[in-house]
């Protein structure tokens, strides 16, 4: 494949300066010349070409003034300027001003080429830079929502910020957004280069997760080639998001408490402790409580994990906020600049609907109705059942109905469960803790629905 042939500008009133640049220039570059600015701004405006080199005395316009104007109407082409005036001041003006350089007439052809080389070098490691600052630097986290669960959710979330010695757990059904607020978490600390690692637990084999999450040392089994550090040694100095963390193996929680408390490691095969400042950000959908009452998990390391617990509410308890992640999934999904809007009866369609998959099947369903939708208002939106994956159907006045008739059935579960708790702490003088005991409710369940029913005192 032939290497790329770059385009290069170039602008002088001197016609045989002009021919002498040209001739220098074109056994590696496409060039164009041009005696004045009018034209060369013609070419611009046609053609990619990422440098110039401009006369800064032309007859019609300063070539300063012309820089500025370049700057605005092509800001990713580099400018060279060339000048008979010798003053250090004047270059250093021109940089001032946003040339990229400056070279005095009369000048040697080596020193050209030798300047346009490295000025096209700046041009190619802007362009990869800026490719690769939303990688580096990528859009701030946001969480959606503005119910009442949510903005609470998210004041908690405020207070722990400059507090990143506290570990915090994250509760809430699958596609609630556990991992969005994990990265709001650690967005919101003051030094923006702390490491966040993740560590899906469920895509690590059992009996890889020891080296994967504290290190092996080369040689510690078959097929340990080299040495290799941890999930935890990657997050020294910032956030360690364990997903799903219900999954990690018995045999490993020990060694897991000993980092929690110690903060330190040991890599597989190693008898030197590390030591290690991290946070641990962890998260699970399922009940604490069940995974400790069947030994499943060890409740000394769920207490170290526990510094703070936050709850993700299911999308079905904060339904007011569906318009606005249903806005936010269009902008995100939309191509084009006339984004799609939804009708009023798409809206309430979505409204209606229980949302067993949450945040993440909100986000699946918007963005399937986006490629088939071609007007301007989105009248159809057609929802899968996420446990058989057949279509639910579209909009039809007997389904409206038919989800109004199971908000009332939710309606009257609520009331059930409100009298049902209600009924239970009178039976025992008050004593919540009775009759979180015979409800067999684990404690953070019982309080919440307290909270969400309106008993608490």
């Amino acid at each position: 494949m032939a290497p790329v042939k770059y385009e290069i500008l170039l602008v002088d009133d001197d016609r045989t300066l002009l021919q002498a640049m040209e001739t220098a220039l074109s056994p590696q570059f496409t060039v164009h010349a041009f005696s004045n600015s009018s034209d060369a701004s013609a070419i611009l405006r046609a053609r990619n070409i990422p440098v110039v080199i401009l006369d800064l005395h032309l007859p019609e316009i300063y070539g300063l003034d012309l820089l500025k104007r370049w700057k605005v109407e092509f800001p990713e082409t580099e400018v060279i300027f060339c000048s008979g005036e010798q003053k250090v001041e004047k270059a250093i003006e021109c940089l001032r001003h946003g040339a990229s350089d400056f070279i005095s007439k009369p000048f040697k052809k080596e020193d050209l080429l030798c300047l346009v080389q490295r000025t096209l070098e700046k041009h190619e490691l802007k362009k990869r830079s800026e490719k690769l600052n939303p990688l580096l630097n990528p859009m701030p986290i946001e969480f959606i929502g503005k119910s009442p669960v949510i903005l609470d959710l998210l004041n908690k979330v405020k207070l722990l910020k400059n507090n990143p010695h506290l570990n915090v757990i994250l509760l809430g059904e699958s596609g609630t957004g556990k991992e969005i607020m994990a990265r709001l978490l650690h967005q919101q600390e003051a030094e923006s280069n702390r490491p966040f690692v993740v560590v899906n637990m469920p895509a690590i084999p059992a009996n890889l997760m020891e080296a994967e999450l504290f290190g092996v040392e080369r040689g510690a089994y078959t097929d340990a080639k080299q040495s290799r550090a941890g999930k935890f040694e990657l997050a020294d100095g910032g956030d360690i998001f364990l997903d799903e963390i219900g999954d990690l193996p018995l045999d490993t929680q020990a060694k897991l408490l000993r980092a929690l408390q110690e903060r330190q490691i040991e890599r597989v095969g190693s008898n030197r402790s590390r030591r290690i400042s991290f946070r641990a950000i962890s998260a699970t959908n399922q009940p604490l409580s069940d995974l400790m009452t069947s030994g499943r998990f060890r409740e000394d390391v769920i207490y170290r994990l526990s510094d703070m617990v936050l709850w993700l509410p299911p999308l079905r308890e904060r339904k007011e906020d569906i318009p606005l992640l249903a806005d936010y999934f269009i902008k995100k999904y939309s191509r084009g600049y006339d984004l799609p809007i939804l009708g009023e009866k798409a809206l309430q369609y979505l409204l209606s609907y229980s949302w067993p998959g949450n945040i993440r099947q909100l986000e699946s369903t918007i963005k399937r109705t986006l490629i088939f939708c071609g007007t301007q208002v989105i009248e159809e939106i057609e929802i899968y059942d996420p446990s058989t994956f057949n279509p639910i159907g579209k909009i039809t006045n007997q389904q409206q109905a038919s989800h109004l008739e199971e908000d009332n059935f939710d309606v009257q579960i609520r009331e059930f469960e409100k009298t049902l708790l209600a009924s239970t702490i009178q039976k025992f003088q008050g004593d919540k803790n009775a009759a979180m005991k015979v409800l067999k409710l684990p404690r953070a369940t019982f309080y919440r629905k307290l909270s969400q029913l309106g008993l608490i005192n």
